[in-house]
């Protein structure tokens, strides 16, 4: 009988993870919470001899981890449509599914614990993705639980949010990459000053404030200059990011069709325009899919790889599986994939499917035999 085929052992992994630890704390005023770290247990991969059940382990990937940083909008108008309930659920399945291939932080603006237009903040400091990929575990827990735990409700103070990360962002080892997700345009200037073409309120035809007028909103002593357009500000925001080697993906979920033209001129400022209108990732529907399929595309531009290098050498090269989406992938053929020492190369509609985004969890699995086809 092969080696922890048939059995309940396990066999050991052939190194140790070079990432570092998935370990960590939130942010500094994030809801106390505790999670169970067992939850991050091994799998069984199902390929025994005559179907019965090997016990395998995920082998460790070395190289740079980048860190994907989520910048959240949590205005109240994130309310509709179940928009910052959507949010949380798409984050979840995605963090899970990009497991150990990145490290993850989130901060939400504004900030819960001030007023309406106050500076957002940080709400997880980055740390290391859940192993192995496709399980849950501590870093989607606290993810979720944190945001689970602030409302939507505010303003959208992007520029000053974005202003104030900066320097937290530069100080984050490695890669980073912003993601910023959005449901409208910029504001919570209360130094601006706009015509009714520029008033927020205006363009999200307010209660009162009919789009293009004849009454500019922005003047209204109950709504104020806070409400004006903050675009130059945001758009400085973000080129400080990129110009320190921080790129910046824009997410338009439903509600920011009227921004697009804004939204555009930020993703290009962030050094991450698409090639075609709309240059930034505009969501339409309500529907998580949607915004899953955005994130994810966005998630494989960062982490997306088609070479995988193992901290060591396998001791059988027979008792090593390639997973994608939790399903082997055969070893030969155009679609398959192949091992020289301790370099995994995915071939094909696989690698095609890896850095297209509809495949995240990649993973390289030790202890039964390879399927060959």
């Amino acid at each position: 009988m092969l080696a922890a085929c048939g059995t309940p052992e396990r066999p050991s992994a052939f190194g140790t993870y070079g990432g570092g630890s998935s370990d960590g704390d939130a942010a500094t005023g994030s809801p106390s919470i505790v999670v169970d770290a067992s939850s991050n247990f091994e799998p069984m991969c199902n390929l025994g001899p005559e179907g019965g059940v090997c016990a395998c382990v995920d082998q460790n990937l070395v190289g740079d981890v980048p860190t994907i940083y989520f910048v959240l909008d949590r205005s109240g108008s994130m309310l509709e449509m179940n928009k910052w309930t959507n949010v949380q659920i798409t984050l979840n399945e995605l963090v899970i599914a990009i497991g150990p291939r990145a490290k993850i932080g989130a901060a939400v603006f504004p900030n819960p614990a001030g007023d309406a237009c106050s500076t957002g903040v940080q709400v997880v400091a980055p740390r290391l993705g859940d192993r192995p990929a496709g399980r849950a575990g501590a870093t989607q827990a606290i993810l979720i639980q944190t945001l689970s735990a602030i409302p939507a409700a505010g303003g959208t103070p992007t520029a000053a949010t974005l202003a104030a990360l900066t320097p937290l962002l530069e100080a984050n080892p490695g890669r980073t990459y912003v993601v910023l997700a959005t449901d409208g345009g910029p504001n919570c200037d209360s130094f601006a000053s706009c015509d009714v073409d520029s008033c927020t309120s205006n363009i999200d035809n307010a209660t009162d404030c009919p789009t293009g007028g004849p009454t500019n909103c922005c003047t209204q002593p109950d709504i104020g200059p806070e409400a004006c357009l903050d675009s130059q500000p945001t758009l400085d925001a973000v080129s400080q990011l990129f110009s320190a080697g921080i790129p910046v993906y824009v997410v338009g979920v439903p509600g920011s069709a009227p921004y697009a033209q804004l939204l555009d001129q930020v993703a290009q400022a962030g050094g991450t325009a698409r090639g075609s209108e709309p240059q930034y990732y505009a969501i339409d529907s309500s529907d998580t899919a949607d915004l899953l399929a955005a994130l994810s595309s966005i998630a494989a531009k960062i982490t997306g790889t088609c070479t995988l290098e193992l901290d060591a050498v396998p001791p059988d090269p027979g008792l090593v599986n390639v997973f994608l989406d939790e399903q082997p992938v055969p070893q030969m053929g155009p679609d398959g994939w192949t091992l020289d020492g301790t370099t995994v190369t995915i071939l094909g509609a696989s690698c095609d499917a890896i850095l297209g985004g509809s495949v995240l969890d990649v993973r390289v699995v030790a202890g039964c035999p390879t399927v060959v086809f």
